[in-house]
């Protein structure tokens, strides 16, 4: 109830969804109060909406009252003003919904006589409008006049008057908020534990792979690398090289036949470890197989530097030195010739051989590769040394020399044993008549020759220091003629060097 009139306030109807008050019950589409279902109307009032009518339009709208001028008043002992009586009619109160009743006509307030120092100047009244019974109205109350173009466009019902007309009740409250049913709730709940769960897997997915698919995990790409090996197909196999050696000499469908012959690829087991975070963009790939039935274990890198899930093997080749000791023979690696000292080749089995028939390698010249961090490379020590027909080959052409030098009669026959035609003391030797032959222990040598140790340049073979040789010819000394004239501290057979790279060898001779 309104504590000034009486009046019902404006209550919410939770069963209606609306704000009623009484008999009536308020329209928020027409703007107005309305009566409520099986309420009795107002007397006179039709069945439609009950419409405010404007106080002036009442046929009891009393007449105009004129103020009468009022005497000046002297100033009273008391100091203290009094202030005028506003008409009763004005004082604002809460809104009542309107009531069957006649109007009833408003008293004509009597002036009171300030008591200003000043004579009061009377003031004109304006025809005070006809109330309804009980209390003023307000805009948008049954009965009450229209509100003002202004007031209506800024605050439509159900606004708050009392912003606009100090003293007037509030408008009804704004419709209470309905409470989340059970369902909604658990609706709500269930999709902060979907979100929770997402978050949780989103981030176990980005450490463990991702959303790549099964074919482009880390471990998945040095699993196909590896059966492209076994497979011999050395095109799949690169495609899967973050970066294409230059090299490719021995990449080949026919190199990987070769090293599959000497030991295939197989049992083929790849491992990512736990706990490795692919945000990083590499990942390190254990693979377990076996390589002609030899178990191996190798370590891959792979990559994914374009962020995108393409992973590559970021080196799957390995490069092998083969150093200097075979220069210049035709080498080959898996039956296939190279030409350098430093070759590029795939993982598993290879095997150096040389294409001459007058040298073998001995040492170590098979190994086996399983991951380009494999320094098995290292493992190659070839030796290089002369076949049987090299051997043969090397032994005939020093004796070819020496039996050629051997033969001449002449001063320089070759092989270093060249001598002067007159000697230290004047003796002087006659050119064409020198015998020369080899000492026991030279001819010693020559029935055993051994090679040197090759190095640098296995082409260039060194043979042993052969020994001296006894010299005879016919000489002069003091104007005298002599045969068979003997000589010492003539030169020596020294070391012979035989020159594979031609054909056949040649001989030249060192002391």
């Amino acid at each position: 109830m309104d504590s000034n009139t009486g009046a019902p306030q404006p209550e919410w109807d939770a069963q209606t969804g609306e704000w009623v008050s009484g008999d009536f019950r308020w329209d928020a589409q027409a703007q107005q109060w309305l009566p409520r279902s099986g309420a009795p109307a107002a007397p006179g009032a039709s069945a439609a909406a009950v419409t405010p009518q404007p106080v002036e339009a009442s046929a009891q709208a009393a007449e105009p009252v004129h103020p009468v001028a009022a005497e000046p008043v002297q100033p009273a002992a008391v100091a203290e003003p009094v202030q005028p009586v506003q008409p009763v009619a004005a004082e604002p109160v809460q809104p009542v919904l309107p009531v069957a009743a006649e109007p009833v006509q408003p008293a004509a307030a009597e002036p009171v006589q300030p008591t200003a120092y000043e004579p009061a100047q009377p003031a004109a009244y304006a025809p005070t409008q006809p109330a309804t019974p009980q209390h003023p109205t307000y805009p948008g109350a049954p009965g009450a006049a229209p509100a003002p173009a202004a007031y209506a466009a800024q605050q439509p019902y159900p606004g708050n008057p009392a912003e606009a007309y100090p003293g007037y009740a509030a408008a009804p409250p704004a419709a209470p908020k309905k409470k989340l049913g059970t369902g909604a709730l658990i609706a709500i709940i269930a999709g902060g534990v979907v979100l929770l769960l997402a978050i949780v897997f989103g981030v176990v997915f980005a450490v463990s792979g991702g959303g790549a698919s099964a074919e482009q995990r880390p471990e998945a790409v040095v699993e196909k690398y590896l059966q492209a090996l076994a497979d011999g197909d050395s095109e799949t196999a690169l495609a899967l090289l973050s970066t294409k050696p230059t090299d490719r000499e021995l990449l080949t469908d026919e190199a990987l036949a070769a090293s599959n012959k000497l030991g295939a690829i197989d049992d083929i087991v790849v491992t990512l470890p736990k706990g490795t975070d692919l945000r990083s963009g590499d990942a390190d790939v254990t693979a377990d197989y076996t390589i002609g039935g030899k178990p191996v274990t190798g370590e891959f890198t792979v990559v994914d530097y374009k962020g995108d899930g393409s992973w590559e093997i970021q080196r799957g080749t390995v490069d092998l030195y083969i150093g200097s000791r075979l220069e210049g023979l035709p080498t080959q690696i898996n039956g296939i010739a190279i030409d350098n000292d430093s070759i590029t080749v795939f993982p598993g089995t290879v095997a150096l051989t040389v294409d001459n028939p007058n040298y073998t390698l001995s040492g170590t010249t098979t190994a086996i590769i399983s991951d380009p961090s494999d320094y098995s490379s290292d493992g190659l020590d070839p030796k290089v040394g002369l076949s049987d027909a090299g051997l043969a080959a090397f032994r005939q052409g020093i004796t070819d020399s020496v039996n050629t030098c051997l033969a001449s009669k002449s001063l320089d026959p070759g092989c270093g044993l060249a001598i002067g035609d007159v000697l230290s003391d004047g003796t002087k030797v006659i050119d064409g008549t020198i015998t020369r032959t080899l000492t026991a222990s030279a001819q010693a040598e020559m029935a055993s020759l051994e090679p040197d140790e090759l190095y640098s340049d296995p082409l260039k073979v060194h043979g042993p220091y052969i020994g001296g040789v006894d010299v005879t010819a016919d000489c002069e000394s003091n104007g005298q003629s002599y045969t068979g004239c003997t000589f010492l501290f003539m030169p020596t057979l020294g070391s012979p060097l035989v020159d594979f790279s031609t054909d056949p060898v040649t001989v030249r001779w060192g002391n």
